[in-house]
């Protein structure tokens, strides 16, 4: 049940986030945290420098900052060589720690806003390349971050890697067709390549590559162990660009598998949600005949419902609604995504099943009614 909970919890996110929570075939924890670009246009000045002298002044703790180098400049910052941090910070004198520091001077008053240890050398120059790209060209910044994700500075790559995984849906399709596919088969059978890159990276390996490459992405599919299930989501992605009608064979094979684990049914969900933002016309069809295996699994049923509630695909009207008497859909949350979903659809036939739940349970519809009106758009305020 914990287990189910949590990828609950991820599923909403990745339904309802905002547009820059990233890719559908990502991992959720990289959409959280900025990026060093991003931190750097929320700050007035990026400096890179060491920690040194911890001392306490009175009661405050106070740690100095010496400034080597200035990434990003700002009349703020003046010729200032040592800022003053507050907090004492343990530092080992022969080996203090290099910091890149994002932040402002506010009537004399230090305000920082992020900083990230650095450990290489090269993530400088990276950081002052990136911002040089207009924000606006998602393209070009992304063909950047392609180019570095397998720097040698750990930094480097990790932040190129972070900017990838924080793509929307869209932008990562877009970005495919750009790239040169030797890299990904390069960085796909490397051990040492991290387990959370490997779903965007076999994706993008399946847009870019040629036939062959797919025999990779099968063998580590059904290699089922860890390291590919943690990828599972781009794998058949990657294997649905290659070979369309295997990938979507193995999609549906996976979601009507008994004994596939929740873990990996979800990620086939995620393979499903992915292809609905960046290819809803072309892959409709798939997708919707794999959200019918979903719709009948008890245990995801709601997940799937509500995607095509909010899809306003109404094509499985009859099998979700059929789901609503059997035991293996009498959870609470599973019965009330399809009262919510009987309530949103246009057919005819939802209309009569709403009019069946009021007669037997009339709090429980009106419940969900109340809640969906926290879904309406505020009405913007009249002016006088």
């Amino acid at each position: 049940m914990h287990m189910r909970i949590v990828v609950l919890a991820v599923s909403v996110l990745l339904a309802f986030g905002e547009r820059g929570q990233g890719c559908s075939i990502c991992d959720p924890n990289f959409q959280q945290k900025p990026t060093l670009r991003q931190s750097a246009r929320l700050a007035k000045f990026v400096v890179i420098g060491t920690l040194s002298n911890p001392r306490l002044d009175g009661e405050k703790g106070l740690t100095d900052f010496t400034i080597e180098h200035i990434v990003q400049n700002d009349a703020s910052l003046g010729k200032q060589k040592v800022l003053t941090i507050p907090g004492y910070i343990p530092v080992d004198p022969k080996k203090p720690p290099r910091y890149l520091l994002f932040g402002d001077i506010i009537n004399g008053r230090l305000d920082i806003l992020q900083s990230r240890l650095v450990r290489g050398t090269d993530a400088v120059d990276y950081l002052k390349s990136s911002l040089k790209i207009d924000d606006r060209d998602r393209v070009a910044v992304l063909q950047f971050c392609f180019k570095h994700i397998d720097a040698a500075d750990a930094d480097v790559s990790s932040d190129a890697f972070h900017e990838l995984a924080k793509a929307s849906d869209q932008e990562v399709a877009q970005l495919a067709k750009k790239l040169s596919p030797e890299k990904f088969r390069k960085l796909m059978k490397d051990p040492n390549t991290p387990a959370d890159r490997l779903s965007i990276y076999a994706f993008l390996l399946g847009a870019c590559g040629n036939k062959d490459d797919a025999n990779l992405l099968i063998a580590l599919i059904r290699k089922n162990d860890e390291r590919g299930n943690a990828a599972l989501s781009g794998l058949l992605g990657g294997l649905i660009e290659l070979r369309p009608e295997q990938g979507w064979a193995m999609v549906q094979q996976i979601l009507r598998d008994p004994k596939r684990p929740f873990s990996d049914k979800f990620s086939a969900l995620g393979t499903l949600r992915f292809y609905h933002a960046c290819k809803p016309t072309e892959s409709r069809k798939e997708i919707a005949l794999s959200l019918s295996a979903v719709v009948e699994f008890g245990d995801m049923a709601d997940m799937a419902i509500e995607d095509l509630r909010r899809w306003q695909w109404w094509e499985l009207t009859k099998t979700v609604l059929a789901q609503y008497a059997k035991p293996t859909h009498v959870a609470p949350l599973v019965r009330r995504s399809i009262i919510r979903y009987a309530l949103c659809c246009p057919e005819a036939e939802a209309g009569e099943f709403v009019k069946a739940r009021r007669l037997a349970e009339p709090d429980v519809v009106k419940q969900v009614e109340q809640a969906l009106e926290f879904e309406k758009p505020i009405p913007p305020k009249k002016t006088p």
